[in-house]
């Protein structure tokens, strides 16, 4: 009995672990512009963001940290987001705006 209990314990723990460890795959995402208002003032900087997956691949939330004036076309782009469908979970990454 006690083997059992153990072992269906164990099945459990490597269950969750398996599942946490299913991650989010980007199929498609739109190119980044740099917003008129930086362009002008020739303003560089970085956008830390992370987006929520469902199911479906498609984008539920996303929040952003960094630079505050490119956050609104980070936000755009990534809500445009696909993701394979069946991986949900959180996908992290940078975007980086340079002035050529």
């Amino acid at each position: 009995m006690k083997k059992r209990i153990l072992m269906v314990a164990a099945l459990i723990m490597a269950t969750n672990v398996l599942a946490s460890e299913i991650k989010p795959v980007l199929l498609s995402c739109p190119t980044l512009t740099m917003p008129v208002e930086a362009a002008v003032t020739r303003t560089e900087g970085t956008v830390q963001y992370r987006l929520t997956v469902n199911e479906k691949g498609a984008v539920e939330s996303t929040s952003v940290t960094g630079d505050n004036v490119f956050f609104r076309e980070v936000k755009s782009a990534m809500n445009k987001c696909k993701f394979e469908p069946g991986k949900p979970g959180v996908y992290e990454g940078t975007a980086r705006f340079t002035v050529q």
